[in-house]
């Protein structure tokens, strides 16, 4: 008799409990690069602030799928570093980052549940996600896009057949949180990094090519923005086929956030002991 007045409650709910374990809300906090021009993992760099909007849907008690768009800034810049060499090289890039991503979410704990659930879990998530990086560079005061000027010879006759990166790339989300409730509003606190699959996030990646062939193929522009090193105005001197970045890494970035979101549709007693009564079949 119990079970059928639960699933009686259940059905006139109407619109099931898929509905009634939707929120959606926003997400605000920080954003930083990892990569040539700021290899140093643990130590955040240039950060900038991020955003965006999130939308959650509750499976069950443990498990959530959440979908969110992020927009922020990425940058970094040669002359903030404390190692010599990078000084030198004296790069530096900005990006405009728009994310989109699908996670699932993993809670230590039963949260927001009629029996033995608790108003605060930790929580890991992984995903995948598309993102849009497009470096720019300045240059007396104007900042170029990078990615159609070659500036590691792509497209000369030094690297013939090689191709510009593209800027709409793949990434895989992971990292942790923390959740709390606060009735129909939940605050969510969260660390979390990009794996990427692209080592131009920042235009730096494998070796300098002459700058001379550069500028005559691609462009002077190119060949100015390639090396600002200031090297080449020794005479007789190339940094071609050195080092201008790391080909074997890939760049990552961060993002740390807080988010809070609203319950779509409060959840009812119906709904508590539905749950409840179904885990203890």
């Amino acid at each position: 008799m119990f079970r059928i007045a639960i699933a009686f409650c259940f059905l006139i709910a109407g619109v099931g409990l898929r509905a009634q374990t939707n929120e959606v809300g926003i997400t605000g906090g920080t954003l930083f690069y990892i990569g040539d021009l700021n290899p140093t993992k643990h130590y955040p760099k240039d950060t900038r602030l991020g955003g965006g909007l999130v939308f959650r849907h509750n499976i069950t008690d443990r498990l959530a799928l959440r979908l969110q768009g992020l927009y922020g800034n990425l940058q970094a810049y040669d002359s903030n570093s404390s190692d010599s060499l990078q000084v030198l090289r004296n790069l530096h890039f900005r990006s405009r980052l728009f994310e989109l991503s699908g996670l699932f979410e993993i809670n230590f704990f039963q949260y927001r549940t009629y029996k033995g659930g608790r108003k605060w879990t930790p929580f890991m998530f992984a995903g995948l996600g598309y993102f849009r990086a497009n470096p720019q560079a300045q240059l007396d005061d104007t900042w170029y896009d990078l990615q159609p000027l070659g500036t590691e010879g792509q497209g000369t006759s030094v690297r013939p057949g090689s191709e510009t990166y593209k800027v709409d790339q793949f990434c895989i989300p992971f990292g942790a949180g923390l959740k709390f409730n606060l009735g129909r509003i939940d605050v969510q606190v969260e660390y979390g990094l990009r794996r990427t699959y692209t080592d131009y996030i920042d235009d730096v990646s494998g070796t300098y090519v002459d700058n001379d062939i550069l500028a005559f193929e691609n462009g002077p522009l190119s060949a100015a923005l390639a090396d600002r090193s200031g090297l080449n105005a020794i005479p007789g001197f190339s940094n071609a086929g050195r080092a201008r970045g790391d080909s074997n890494t890939r760049d990552w970035y961060n993002y740390t956030g807080l988010s809070i979101t609203y319950v779509i549709t409060k959840f009812t007693d119906c709904d508590a002991q539905y749950n409840w009564t179904r885990r203890k079949r």
